[in-house]
């Protein structure tokens, strides 16, 4: 006795999903890390990233209104051109409301930044539950990368 295999045919659907689910991850893996050529035209995987180094204070934490948490990271730029990399609090998957944050010279290279976020006011108290660390080309039009990292600061009178 010989059994039977059923062979599904995939429809175009099934092929652009399947596309879309290899092809996605590709380009944004591309985009965040950067392509470049070299001078023998083999292609170059360049990589900019933000090391958060230290936050004071600690996380947990509760601050007051416009007390500002101060953080250090290490950076890498891998665009000739440079780049500008930013710090901002945000709150249940959103920008945190009344919020401030060190805005960025044009970085290049390696290079340790110290930078603050705050909550400037507000009439209840604000939860910041992550914070977003973007990095730019150097005109700040395009992101390179984006990536969150958890804190818990609460701001209150």
């Amino acid at each position: 006795m010989k059994a039977k295999c059923k062979i599904k045919k995939n429809k175009i659907g099934d092929i652009v999903v399947g596309i879309l689910v290899f092809a996605i991850p590709l380009i944004f893996l591309a985009t965040a890390m950067g392509c470049s050529k070299s001078d023998d035209g083999v292609t170059v995987t360049a990589i900019s990233k933000v090391i958060i180094k230290s936050k004071s204070p600690n996380t947990p934490a509760s601050l007051k209104f416009d007390e500002e948490v101060i953080l250090i990271y290490d950076y890498e730029i891998a665009d000739p051109n440079g780049g500008r990399i930013w710090i901002q609090p945000y709150t249940n998957g959103g920008i945190s409301p009344k919020y401030s944050y060190t805005s960025s010279p044009l970085l290049t290279g390696k290079g340790t930044r110290t930078v603050m976020v705050s909550i400037t006011s507000g009439t209840n108290s604000v939860v910041v539950d992550q914070l977003l660390i973007k990095i730019a080309s150097s005109d700040g039009n395009q992101t390179v990368s984006e990536s969150f990292e958890a804190v818990n600061y609460t701001f209150s009178n």
